[in-house]
C-alpha cells in the first residue's frame, strides 16, 4: 500500500507545503484519489436523491460494513432505510445542508483500485426559518476494493462520523 495526503482547502504549514512541492503522488493514489471526490457527492444523504444511485448501481459491497455516528447497520438495506429517513428529515428542515469535503488521506494499491481513505470536511445549513450555521464537522473512513466482476471500485467499509455546524440544537430535533 501506498500513502499519501491532500488537502483541498487554501493555505496549510509552510513546512508541508514544502514537502507537497518535492513529494509528488503515486499514479494510484491520484486514481483513488479523484475517484473517491467524485463518489463523496453521490453518497452523502442530502436533501437531494443523488445518494440513491449509490445503493442501486454496485457502488456500494452487497456486504457493506458500514456506521454513522456509532450507529451500525447490519446490511445495505438498513443502511439504505436510514439514509432515507435522514434525507427526508433534512429536506423538511433545511432549505440545505452542505458538504464541503477539505482533506484526504490515502492508501492504495500501485493502480489506486483498492485501499482506504480517510476524508474530512466542513459542514453548513440553512433552516427553513431563516438561521444559518457553519463550522460543522464530516468525516469518514472508508475502504475501497476493486470488484473484478464490475471491473470498478466498490465501497466495502463506511464509517461516517458527523456533527451538523448547530450541534446539539439540531433544526430537526
Amino acid at each position: 500500500m501506498r500513502i499519501a495526503s491532500s488537502k483541498s482547502a487554501a493555505g496549510g504549514h509552510p513546512t508541508c507545503s514544502l514537502f507537497l512541492r518535492i513529494y509528488s503522488k503515486p499514479a494510484g493514489t491520484t486514481a483513488l484519489e479523484e475517484w473517491f471526490k467524485s463518489v463523496v457527492p453521490q453518497i452523502f444523504p442530502n436533501s437531494t436523491t443523488t445518494w440513491q444511485t449509490a445503493f442501486e448501481n454496485g457502488l456500494l459491497d452487497p456486504n457493506i460494513k458500514a456506521a454513522l455516528n456509532g450507529r451500525p447497520f447490519g446490511s445495505l438495506a438498513e443502511m439504505r432505510g436510514y439514509w432515507s429517513a435522514v434525507s427526508a428529515q433534512i429536506a423538511s428542515r433545511t432549505e440545505y445542508y452542505i458538504t464541503e469535503p477539505e482533506a484526504f488521506a490515502f492508501a492504495t494499491d500501485p493502480e489506486g483500485r483498492s485501499g482506504y481513505v480517510i476524508g474530512a470536511g466542513k459542514t453548513s445549513l440553512k433552516t427553513k426559518q431563516g438561521d444559518v450555521y457553519t463550522d460543522g464537522g464530516s468525516s469518514a473512513f472508508v475502504s475501497v476494493a476493486w470488484n473484478t466482476l464490475l471491473q470498478k471500485r466498490v465501497i466495502t467499509e463506511w464509517k461516517e462520523v458527523n456533527t451538523p455546524p448547530n450541534y446539539p440544537n439540531y433544526p430537526w430535533s
